[in-house]
């Protein structure tokens, strides 16, 4: 029988319990979460957020749910957007493991591209929304806070997430992470050398150029795509801080704002749905 697809009509709330371990740890392997992960009927609520002039929601938000690794690297992206929505949003299922993956959503074809993050909207049986890319779109779009109300707006959120991707592109290809190390694929020491000498700089100073005196790239300077951005520049700060915010004085201060946020402090100590995301891109330049 097919699944219904993704609906924004009136639906319940569910709620799922987040894992909340520090690092990615074995745990056993979990069924489907479409079919048999227990939830709990509750009542639609509105998450409270620094980013967020919303003070209540209609009851025709839908639910959301938001299942990714317990690592940054994607994760972090998304989890920005979620939590600095105002939306009430749920993680992933309790004892979904970092190494079932997408093999987890497979056997019921869940997963659209075989991959996470995956978002639920509305439920578990519908459809859900894959590529992050997307998620942050369905997001602002449902939240408001995807710039629409303003056609610059719109656009530069956009655009960030755009730019956020090929910044992690560009880390993917040339920097160790948890699993790859240099000299895994194509992570070699001259792609390594190429992204701290040229990727990088130029992509950041193209956003030093974009962001304003105030540390904002839009009027509000809380679009979903400054969040989405956020979640890829604190990767590359946990790397080289000095090296990413040195000379730059605009993004210095955007990164800096952002951080300060009570929602981003608690998505970096592991207190949102999302639960705690180890550090993926290990080991700074090498220069």
């Amino acid at each position: 029988r097919g699944r219904r697809l993704m609906s924004i009509a009136p639906v319940a709330t569910f709620r799922v319990t987040a894992s909340t371990r520090a690092s990615p740890s074995p745990a056993p392997r979990v069924a489907p979460a479409r079919s048999r992960v227990v939830v709990e009927r509750v009542r639609s609520s509105v998450v409270a957020s620094d980013t967020s002039d919303t003070t209540a929601m209609s009851a025709d938000v839908p639910s959301l749910r938001l299942i990714y690794f317990d690592v940054m690297a994607k994760g972090m992206q998304v989890t920005m957007v979620a939590h600095h929505s105002g939306l009430s949003w749920e993680g992933k299922p309790e004892g979904f493991a970092w190494r079932d993956g997408p093999d987890a959503m497979k056997p019921k074809g869940v997963a659209p591209f075989g991959q996470l993050p995956l978002l639920f909207v509305g439920g578990d049986d519908t459809a859900p929304v894959a590529q992050a890319t997307a998620i942050a779109a369905v997001i602002g779009k449902l939240a408001g806070t995807d710039g629409a109300g303003n056609m610059n707006d719109f656009a530069t959120s956009s655009m960030l997430v755009a730019e956020a991707e090929d910044i992690y592109a560009a880390l993917q290809k040339g920097q160790p992470t948890l699993y790859a190390k240099i000299g895994s694929g194509v992570k070699t020491e001259q792609t390594h050398e190429e992204l701290w000498t040229t990727s990088l700089p130029h992509h950041l100073g193209c956003l030093e150029k974009l962001c304003d005196e105030g540390g904002k790239f839009t009027s509000t300077g809380v679009t979903c795509g400054e969040m989405f951005l956020w979640g890829v520049l604190h990767q590359v700060a946990l790397l080289a801080k000095d090296f990413a915010f040195d000379g730059r004085p605009k993004l210095a201060a955007y990164y800096e704002r952002i951080a300060a946020m009570e929602r981003t402090v608690e998505v970096l100590e592991g207190k949102s749905p999302a639960g705690s995301m180890a550090q993926y891109f290990v080991a700074g330049p090498i220069h």
